[in-house]
């Protein structure tokens, strides 16, 4: 996939995930300006599934430090 397709394709991806999850992400992104919205949902999604794999679900404590040390290191310039 092209660059510029696959950049597409995770910011739709954000977006989508914005807009399902049972938070008010799409009523407060209506503040926002449209220019900047795949930006703010990218941060959201990111944020939601870290939060998510904190405090949803049955994982061990182990597993959900696992999850969340592995999506810290997704994060550019991360060194953990």
């Amino acid at each position: 996939m092209h660059a510029d397709a696959a950049l597409r394709a995770a910011y739709a991806e954000c977006e989508r995930l914005a807009r399902t999850h049972y938070e008010n992400f799409p009523v407060a992104s209506w503040l926002v300006p449209a220019r900047m919205r795949p930006h703010v949902a990218a941060l959201y999604a990111f944020a939601r599934t870290a939060d998510d794999f904190a405090d949803e679900g049955r994982l061990p404590d182990e597993e959900r430090l696992r999850l969340l040390g592995d999506w810290q290191n997704r994060l550019p310039g991360s060194s953990t």
